[in-house]
């Protein structure tokens, strides 16, 4: 059997999608032959429907796989209508878009099986009897009626092959990532942000597990693993620097010591991590730096309180993530700062005080998106209600680094693309001021080290 996965990453930011790699993996030692198309003008393989369709008929697949995320969805509508026209084999769409809302997705002129969740067992069984429809976390369409089949409760990664990184192109796509190679030390997060679909990705699989415990989403391999992987990664590719894109890698509660102390010994490479402001410590800071971290990425998405207490369920004080980033400084460790702007309820001075925070913590490296609620997740409930979501508008973006899709006045929507367009210009006017040229949540030595930088 054959499984061609196409990757659909166009006018967005490229990366290697941990999901398909992992399904690789796992059908490669089932003995299913496995390939990837992956459509991106980074890679100068941009959409078109007849380089697709000549690249199907050359591989011949059994069966065509999607990672589906939201943002692409008019690309894949696009494509699945198109292929069954010339492919007699079935398309199946897992991903975000896939697990948050099956029936839409089911629905789609073209697809034929829809994968909710983790997919490595579901995809094997599928592979060795393509007529099979009772397979867990796999709806059908056959004929006029939908069988939904009931998620089957996480598995232990431990058991998993390690990822199938020769999936993608890696000589081609470690230079355009700056020579930086994404890897992963678990799954899950046990964070419940309003914008993000691990709240609702959960339910589902409680409402169909009986006794299934958050807890047991939040997974990851054991520190030995982990090291073998990467050496063997180390071993076959020519990177610098590698990105754990963990959703929030200091959350490995009892991985981190071990883990410190093993990649310095044996990989020796400097690393980079997402971290959630609340998860940082001074001494995880100190044992993070001495292992080759290089630089924290932090979540920080609003710069007002009252934001990310009633719109994200980020209850943190500015107090606490500028203490955060002066712990950073502290261990000479570079920091990224991820912000959202164009939140729900989100006013103009609210979306400057998302700059000015920046101002004072200044970050390494400031990546700033437009908000984009996705389907189904608890803000976009929020937003729904309130009547906000501008349906044409949002199926119109690919990414988030453009304009809103809420329906704001139209002086509002013009002042976001500003901000988004001129942010560099907001934060550097800010960080001119006085007012921002000393910290005033840090203690005293650490406030007159700001001033002096």
């Amino acid at each position: 059997m054959k499984m061609l996965f196409i990757e659909f990453n166009i006018d967005s930011t490229i990366g290697i999608n941990q999901g398909l790699i992992s399904l690789s993996s796992v059908l490669k030692a089932n003995d299913v032959d496995v390939d990837l198309l992956l459509i991106s003008d980074f890679v100068d393989t941009p959409f078109n429907l007849d380089h697709i369709k000549e690249h199907i008929l050359k591989t011949k697949p059994d069966i065509i796989g999607i990672s589906l995320i939201e943002t692409q969805l008019k690309f894949v509508k696009l494509f699945c209508e198109d292929a069954k026209n010339y492919f007699n084999g079935k398309i199946i769409c897992g991903g975000p878009y896939a697990s948050m809302a099956p029936d839409d997705t089911i629905n789609m002129k073209g697809v034929d099986v829809v994968c909710i969740g983790e997919g490595e067992e579901a995809l094997v069984s599928l592979l060795s009897d393509i007529n099979k429809t009772d397979i867990n976390n796999l709806w059908f369409k056959c004929g006029g009626s939908i069988i939904k089949n009931k998620l089957k409760p996480f598995r232990d990664i431990k058991n998993l092959p390690p990822p199938d990184y020769e999936l993608y192109n890696l000589n081609t796509l470690i230079p355009l990532k700056n020579n930086q190679l994404e890897v992963m030390a678990g799954r899950g997060c046990m964070y419940k942000c309003t914008y993000c679909i691990n709240t609702p990705y959960i339910d589902r699989y409680k409402k169909d597990c009986s006794g299934l415990k958050t807890k047991e989403y939040v997974r990851f391999l054991d520190v030995d693993t982990t090291i073998n992987n990467i050496k063997q990664l180390k071993n076959r590719y020519n990177f610098k620097e590698l990105a754990f894109i963990d959703d929030s890698f200091l959350t490995y509660h009892n991985f981190l010591d071990e883990f410190c102390y093993k990649y310095k010994k044996e990989i020796g490479l400097p690393f980079v991590c997402n971290a959630n402001p609340l998860s940082l410590t001074d001494d995880k800071a100190k044992k993070l730096k001495d292992a080759g971290c290089d630089t924290i990425r932090f979540g920080i998405e609003s710069g007002n309180e009252r934001i990310r207490r009633e719109i994200l369920c980020r209850p943190m004080n500015n107090g606490v993530i500028i203490n955060v980033f002066n712990i950073t400084k502290r261990y000479n460790i570079k920091t990224s700062s991820y912000n959202m702007i164009g939140l729900p309820t989100e006013t103009k001075e609210e979306v400057l005080d998302t700059l000015k925070l920046n101002a004072i913590i200044r970050p390494n490296f400031i990546k700033l998106m437009t908000f984009y609620p996705f389907k189904n997740t608890p803000i976009y409930d929020t937003c729904n209600d309130m009547g906000l979501i501008n349906v044409r508008k949002k199926e119109s973006l690919n990414n988030y680094n453009t304009t809103s899709c809420l329906k704001f006045v139209k002086e509002h929507i013009m002042f976001l693309e500003d901000v988004q367009l001129n942010f560099e210009k907001y934060i550097n006017d800010y960080m001119t001021n006085s007012k921002y040229k000393y910290n005033k949540y840090a203690n005293v030595s650490l406030a007159k080290l700001e001033i002096e930088k």
